[in-house]
Order: C-alpha cells, then structure tokens, then sequence
C-alpha cells in the first residue's frame, strides 16, 4: 500500500507557488491567509502568515518528496509551538512568555497538520487525497490534540471533507490546488 501511495504521489506534483486566501465570515472578509510553496532539495518548505482581526500567525512546515510532515512552528503573540517529527517518538516544543518546555509524543504515522485559522493547510490534504489517500490522522498544534480527517471526491475537482465532528466542502483547480474552502456551519468561505 505504501508503494502504490508512493507512485500516486509521484503522479499528483504539488504547485510550487506563492498564494493568499480571503478568510470571509457572514459574507465579511475577516482576514487573509498569504503561503508560499518552496522546494527546498527534494523536500517542500511552507512559509505562511495568517491575519484574522488582530490575531497574526506566522507558520513553517517542512514536508518530504511524500508530503509526509517532517517539521512545523507557529507563532503568534502569545508564543510558539515547534513539532519534530521522529520515529516512533517526536518532539513538541511550546515557548509562552519566554518559558520553554518539551515533551515527547507520538506523531501519528502519516499524519497531516491542520492547526486553527491555517487554512493553506487543507492544500496538503487535498494533494494527498488527490493521490488516492482519503482517510488521514490529523494533529493540531495549537490545540495539542489528535483527530481524524476524510476526504471523499463529489465531482471533478470537487470534495467534501470532515475533519473531526466539522464538515466542509473544497474546490481545486485543473493542477489540484485549493480555490476555495467552505464551512456551512460557520458560515465561513475561504477563498483565493
């Protein structure tokens, strides 16, 4: 199985690309969340920085040619949280108001992070789902908490996902990049 989740990978590129999404809410834009996609060696780098109101996150995810999750941080006013992926133990890392502390934990094997208000996050899943992989384990940093994400295609370039108890739907583009995120519940649309 791993093999054949390889080969679909190899298949589904992802866009080397620098994006922003238009967070809106009630019809409001509330915010945006600007990413760039690097390729860094063999491996994707993805920088982001996220404003909603005046809440500001900074964020770096380091993946591999597989988009498995090899590093991740995000910042905000508050402090920071660091995640080293290892096998089987992996680190996480919080620093508040100067203090740093570390704990070891079991990164789920193969898991995606979608962590709150990060929503170029979701990119990731898609390729992955693109490639054929539509159940995921799913870590949120800010949260600390694991979960389970799904992902079931709808129609040409068209999903609806769950991820824990919310429910979404997603568009892509012809080159399977996210255009668009939609929350009905919260009434929330992301957007490029």
């Amino acid at each position: 199985m791993n093999v054949l989740l390889s080969l679909f990978l190899l298949l589904a590129p992802v866009k080397v690309e620098h994006g922003r999404f238009n967070i809106i809410k009630d019809g409001k834009k509330i915010g945006v969340d600007e990413f760039t996609v690097a390729m860094r060696g063999s491996n994707y780098e993805i920088d982001s920085k996220t404003t909603i109101g005046d809440l500001t996150i900074t964020s770096k995810m380091e993946l591999n040619e597989k988009l498995t999750v090899l590093s991740y941080e995000a910042s905000n006013r508050e402090g920071t949280i660091r995640v080293k992926v290892g096998s089987p133990i992996s680190e996480l890392q919080t620093v508040v108001g100067g203090e740093t502390s570390s704990a070891d934990f079991r990164f789920p094997d193969g898991a995606v992070i979608l962590d709150n208000n990060l929503f170029h996050h979701y990119l990731i899943l898609l390729y992955r789902a693109e490639a054929g992989q539509n159940n995921f384990s799913v870590f949120v940093p800010q949260d600390m908490s694991i979960g389970t994400a799904s992902v079931r295609s709808t129609g040409p370039r068209a999903y609806d996902l769950e991820v824990g108890e919310v429910k979404m739907k997603a568009t892509t583009d012809a080159d399977g990049s996210l255009i668009k995120l939609t929350v009905p519940s919260a009434n929330v649309v992301v957007e490029r």
